[in-house]
């Protein structure tokens, strides 16, 4: 029914994913109940999964609220949320104003899932060589060392997109956001918690040995597989309402869809994945140019970024109502010329103050007039022997001779 009627791609393709998870969950569990051989892949496969539907859900999210630039310069000038105790004693407050703090963000929720598939190949690779040694915690058990790093990662993950959650939940609140949430916090947390009380059970022996047919890790693990079967109808109602396709449908119009094939392609291609991850891994273009809003709207005084603007070359004017970029120098190079084509030194204070003025953002409230008191000055400083205005013509002169 979502791809039926597919009118919100940049939506709907994650919701689709995200709903995925459901029949995931189940077809591996109960594959991996019927043959033993089969969970040594399957399981690892279910996790990858889950890893995966934890950065779709952000990214629906984000797509929400209009995408990354959209929601960064909607917050700008918002006071920064505080983390619960004690963490706020050790860290500053978050400011997704900031697009390095939503950076930091992101890259802390995903990876969870650029780890999880180098830890599932792990998994296997110990199992494989006997190496893994489930419910060992000795040094010398990979299980151990993988377990110690998985519930690092999944925590930093939950956490991230929890923190995310409580700066974004005013906004998100007419997307029906907490159904959404708790069905995918849920599930995670239901197979975390499980896995976790039955290796406690089989490390104090409470799980038998003697079954035929399964060893304690094995039954541990059947156990678990069971348990996702038996859960899996209730999440399965719980995503027919969280993520209705009711929310895309539209009687009155039997176009402006795409057909169930193309629906289909764009649900399941990878390409926006690729090219995402690359773009977060990188970070070069969350800087505070590429998302500025371009009005007047002044950093919340608690913003750590508000200082960090103005360092990169943000500058206010007329009392905050307006403001400007100072243009970066050219990068200079073995074969950059000293003067440009009028015979002038190259990046002069004045041609910059130029180019700066030609990028504020309008004034709200009208056209601003000049003030009388800055003219006066401005034209006391071009009278000064050795002022700015002077210095710069005499450079010119100096390098013209």
């Amino acid at each position: 029914m979502q791809t039926k009627n597919y009118r919100k791609p940049l939506l709907q393709r994650y919701v689709v994913r995200i709903l995925l998870m459901v029949p995931i969950y189940s077809g591996t569990s109960w594959a991996a109940i019927v043959s033993q051989r089969t969970a040594l892949f399957l399981d690892p496969l279910r996790d990858i999964y889950e890893a995966f539907t934890i950065y779709t859900f952000l990214q629906l999210l984000i797509n929400f609220l209009g995408g990354e630039r959209s929601l960064i310069i909607m917050m700008h000038g918002r006071a920064p949320v505080s983390h619960p105790w004690p963490i706020n004693l050790y860290f500053p407050k978050v400011d997704i104003s900031d697009p390095h703090t939503f950076l930091a963000i992101k890259r802390g929720i995903l990876q969870y899932a650029w780890l999880k598939p180098i830890l599932s190949a792990a998994t296997i690779i110990l199992k494989l060589t006997g190496s893994y040694q489930e419910g060992y915690i000795g040094l010398s058990s990979g299980y151990l060392w993988i377990g110690l790093l998985y519930n690092a990662s999944v925590t930093l993950s939950l956490y991230s997109l929890a923190m995310f959650w409580v700066c974004m939940a005013k906004d998100l609140r007419p997307f029906r956001p907490m159904p959404k949430f708790l069905c995918i916090k849920l599930i995670i947390f239901a197979s975390y918690w499980q896995g976790f009380f039955l290796s406690i059970l089989q490390f104090l022996g409470a799980i038998p040995s003697d079954v035929p047919g399964y060893t304690q890790d094995n039954l541990a693990a059947a156990i678990q597989d069971a348990l996702i079967c038996f859960e899996m109808p209730i999440f399965a109602v719980a995503h027919w309402y969280a993520f209705s396709w009711h929310d895309y449908a539209d009687v009155s119009i039997s176009a402006a869809r795409m057909p169930v094939k193309y629906a289909l392609r764009d649900a399941f291609g990878i390409r926006d994945l690729i090219e995402d991850t690359k773009r977060t891994l990188r970070g070069k273009e969350y800087d505070y140019r590429t998302f500025d809003s371009g009005d007047n709207v002044i950093a919340h005084e608690e913003s750590v970024s508000r200082v960090a603007r103005m360092m990169d070359g943000m500058r206010y004017e007329r009392g905050g109502k307006a403001k400007y970029w100072i243009p970066k120098p050219p990068r200079a190079g073995s074969r950059t010329p000293l003067l440009s084509k009028d015979g002038t030194h190259r990046g002069g204070a004045s041609e910059g103050r130029g180019q700066a003025h030609g990028y504020q953002a309008a004034d709200p409230d009208g056209e601003v007039g000049m003030d009388a008191e800055d003219e006066r000055l401005y034209t006391n400083a071009r009278a000064l022997e050795f002022g700015d205005w002077n210095v710069r013509d005499m450079s010119s002169c100096v390098f013209s001779s």
